[in-house]
C-alpha cells in the first residue's frame, strides 16, 4: 500500500502548518485512496457529502441544477480539494452535484474520521481552520469577479490563473462557471 507521505496530499496540508509524524501515521490510517471513472457522480443533490476527497488526478465539477439547467459552481483540478462544503459541514443535504469529468484519483477522508484528527491533534483543527478560510477567499472573489467583471475579463482570468480548466474542461462546463452562453464564450476565445 503506497504510504500516504509520498502523495501530494500531505504536502497541500503541510503548506498550512507543518504535521507531527503521528499526525501523519493517523491520517494514512483513515485516508482512504479511491478511483472513478469519467461522468461518475460523486456526490448527488440531495445526499449527505461525507467526504472530503483531494484530487491527485483528474478533473470534476460542483454544480446547480434546477429546471433543467446546471450552473457549474467550482471547477476542481489536481491538488485541490473536492467537497461540497456546505453539506460536509452542516450535515444537511447537498445542493449542489460533483460530476467527475476525467477518470480520477482521489484520496477521501470521512467527516467522522477528520472530527476524531481534530480532536486529537489541535494542529490538523488549525489547518482545518486555515483550509476553510482559505475555500471562503476563493469563492469570495470569485463571486466578486462574476459580479464586477465582464465576460471578456472573467474569461481572461481564468486563461491566465488557471488555463488547465481552459484546456481540459468542456466548453458548456466553462461557459457555465463564467457565467456566460456557450456563444458569448466562442466570441472571447476567438478573440484570445
Amino acid at each position: 500500500m503506497q504510504k500516504i507521505t509520498q502523495i501530494s496530499f500531505v504536502s497541500f496540508l503541510q503548506q498550512f502548518g507543518e504535521l507531527p509524524t503521528d499526525l501523519v501515521d493517523s491520517i494514512e490510517q483513515v485516508v482512504r485512496k479511491m478511483e472513478f471513472p469519467k461522468k461518475h457522480i460523486l456526490v448527488k443533490k440531495g445526499n449527505v457529502c461525507n467526504y472530503l476527497y483531494f484530487m491527485e488526478k483528474g478533473l470534476a465539477r460542483n454544480f446547480f441544477e434546477e429546471d433543467d439547467k446546471e450552473l457549474t459552481n467550482d471547477i476542481v483540478l489536481e491538488g485541490e480539494l473536492l467537497v461540497s462544503f456546505s453539506s460536509f459541514i452542516s450535515r444537511n443535504a447537498s445542493l449542489e452535484t460533483i460530476e467527475l469529468l476525467e477518470d480520477c484519483v482521489l484520496y477521501a477522508i470521512h467527516y467522522d474520521d477528520l472530527q476524531t484528527l481534530y480532536n486529537t491533534f489541535p494542529i490538523m483543527e488549525r489547518i482545518g481552520r486555515m483550509i476553510a478560510e482559505h475555500h471562503y477567499n476563493s469563492l469570495a472573489m470569485r463571486s466578486y469577479r462574476l459580479k464586477f467583471s465582464n465576460s471578456s475579463e472573467r474569461y481572461q482570468y481564468l486563461f491566465e490563473n488557471k488555463i488547465e480548466i481552459v484546456k481540459r474542461a468542456p466548453l458548456g462546463v466553462i461557459a457555465s462557471y463564467l457565467g456566460m452562453t456557450i456563444e458569448n464564450l466562442s466570441r472571447i476565445r476567438g478573440k484570445v
